[in-house]
């Protein structure tokens, strides 16, 4: 099962529950959950898989399989928020008003005026009040959760350095790398037209050093590779040479999860960020490992999370009145 919009992830759903808009109707409207008094019907769940798995998909078709994964996991999610915003009353919990007000502002910005914020209110049938309500439940639910199942710390260089000498006989050693590229052709462009586009190109790295936005969002907004769109820049392994002497220069430079500068190509101008690179070196997976062992700590973490609301669910009556939205291994359901 999946737990992982849970928590800090819980907030997405949280807030979409509110602007959620789907019509309920006939049986639609009938609770199919319960934790205490609180019923959660089969529309509000329908609508809210629908939403997350658009969000997700991007869209694209979703197959029935897929679809009833998502379901679990806004199942989850909405079982775990009421356990865990009973426990917040029963431990009397509190926030100040002015953390409620600050994320308000912060998700007030999301939308492009306070006429389009309040539409949206009024489309849910939501009222200020009530938003605001369900953003001191958050902060709530993340307070006591911070305090019971933690956040796992970064790795630290010791860490890391374990997981390679345990690991490095199974390290590919080839002349492959991969990486992302921004990429924008000079073809039949003047001089002063390719120096205008290096400049783009430095102030893109620029956002990404300074985390304002990541490489594979401005990938897919400035590059010029067809598929940057959909792959965020990402490149399949392949051989620095095949890209010429300049990328090869360019790289050479770097240590894996860097940038390079603005490399010249024949028709155009880009930048690249090395995210692989089997060399055999320890310092060339340090990426990889960091990233591996976040994961690693997320999984165990997630696991804690489960075990903490199964017991909130052994305190708080939970019950799943129709098969089809009850989880296998549901939170709080009698073995």
């Amino acid at each position: 099962m999946s737990l992982k919009i849970i928590s800090r992830g819980v907030l997405a759903v949280a807030l979409a529950a509110g602007f959620a808009s789907a019509q309920l109707m006939n049986s639609k409207s009938l609770d199919v959950i319960r934790v205490e008094k609180t019923g959660i019907s089969a529309g509000k769940i329908d609508s809210l898989a629908q939403m997350l798995a658009a969000q997700q998909f991007r869209g694209k078709k979703v197959n029935e399989e897929t679809m009833t994964q998502v379901r679990y996991a806004v199942i989850d999610n909405l079982v775990g928020q009421e356990l865990v915003k009973l426990e917040c009353k029963k431990q009397g919990i509190k926030v100040s008003k002015t953390k409620v007000d600050s994320l308000t502002a912060i998700f007030k910005k999301q939308f492009p005026s306070e006429d389009a914020f309040q539409k949206e209110l009024k489309k849910s049938n939501t009222t200020m009040a009530q938003f605001k309500e369900k953003i001191e439940d958050q902060l709530k639910s993340e307070q006591l959760l911070e305090k019971k199942v933690p956040y796992p710390k970064d790795p630290t260089e010791k860490q890391k350095e374990a997981f390679w000498e345990l690991n490095k006989s199974k390290a590919q050693i080839n002349d492959t790398i991969s990486g992302a590229r921004i990429y924008m052709s000079t073809k039949g462009k003047s001089k002063q037209e390719i120096e205008d586009a290096k400049e783009v190109l430095k102030g893109l790295a620029a956002q990404v050093r300074s985390k304002k936005a990541t490489f594979a969002q401005l990938a897919a907004v400035y590059s010029d590779d067809a598929d940057a769109k959909k792959t965020g820049g990402v490149m399949n392994k392949f051989i620095a040479k095949s890209k010429g002497d300049a990328f090869v220069k360019a790289v050479n430079k770097i240590k894996v999860g860097e940038m390079t500068d603005v490399i010249v190509e024949k028709d155009g101008v880009s930048i690249f960020m090395l995210t692989e690179k089997n060399d055999g070196k320890y310092e060339s997976y340090k990426h990889q490992i960091d990233y591996i062992l976040r994961v690693q700590a997320e999984q165990e973490r997630q696991m804690q999370l489960k075990a903490y609301l199964d017991g909130l669910g052994k305190v708080y009556k939970v019950q799943y009145l129709d098969k089809k939205y009850t989880p296998p291994e549901a939170i709080g359901a009698s073995k």
